[in-house]
């Protein structure tokens, strides 16, 4: 492995981290204790700096434009020992934690040998049975903590591909609001029934977080930047707060200064 740090490429924000996604990484290398630099980008600075980085695209975009190529953060460079050859550059943040616990074998593993595909079936309930009854609820808070142009190219973005105002969501203080805040708390009881079954850790399988934990974890750091503080802290407090001990113990995890 290069001694050079890598480089890890975030979204930038003006409460710093946010993206659950790149939070995953993150929350990874923290817990690995690799050294590690971040270059931030906007959103409307994404495209064409990866395009000029050679980083490939994640996915397709939304309809209707699910014919145009999405460029996403995460990504991560890693320099090359020779100094006359380009950076690996991983996209993605499953493939970044994949390749890490590859590359960095005597560092605390995300996915212990025999837990790939459980891992895998929990991140699918997660995505169906929380993080879709949570969304609705987080992303009309993004525009507000990023800057006029990007604030704009987000809410303009979303009413493309959704259809109907980040606005109209779920207002603050609205019964909507009320309604949507009651349907995840049942959704997010479904996820504390999966944590009952664990021994007394805090962790899903012990003693360190893994995968599936960071998760959970990169979704409240998510909802940490978006919504009232009023209300996440009442999610913390939600199903005896194992929300909170989880949050707390991740703690040391959580550094977004690198």
């Amino acid at each position: 492995m290069s001694a050079s740090p890598l480089t890890f490429y975030d979204i930038t924000s003006t409460k710093g981290c946010m993206s659950p996604n790149t939070w995953k990484a993150r929350l990874a290398l923290n817990l690995k204790g690799i050294p590690y630099k971040t270059h931030w980008l906007t959103f409307t600075e994404i495209e064409p700096f990866m395009k000029a980085l050679g980083a490939k695209p994640t996915t397709k975009k939304p309809a209707p434009d699910d014919a145009e190529d999405w460029y996403t953060c995460p990504v991560i460079s890693i320099p090359s020992a020779d100094s006359s050859m380009p950076p690996k550059l991983i996209e993605e943040s499953d493939a970044i934690l994949e390749y890490l616990d590859a590359a960095y074998p005597d560092t605390p593993k995300l996915f212990p040998a025999g837990t790939r595909a459980l891992q895998a079936t929990f991140a699918q309930f997660f995505v169906a049975q929380v993080l879709m009854p949570t969304i609705q609820l987080l992303l009309p808070g993004v525009p507000g903590i990023l800057d006029e142009t990007n604030a704009a190219y987000f809410a303009e973005s979303r009413l493309k591909w959704y259809g109907r105002p980040l606005s109209d969501w779920s207002p603050l203080g609205s019964e909507t609001r009320e309604v949507m805040w009651r349907t995840a708390e049942e959704a997010w009881g479904k996820l504390a029934g999966v944590y009952a079954k664990r021994s007394d850790d805090v962790w899903l399988t012990g003693a360190q977080p893994v995968y599936a934990d960071f998760v959970v974890v990169s979704l409240l750091a998510f909802a940490r930047t978006v919504i009232p503080e009023e209300e996440f802290a009442t999610m913390l407090k939600w199903h005896g707060g194992i929300w909170g001990r989880l949050w707390e113990a991740s703690r040391p995890f959580l550094a977004d200064n690198q």
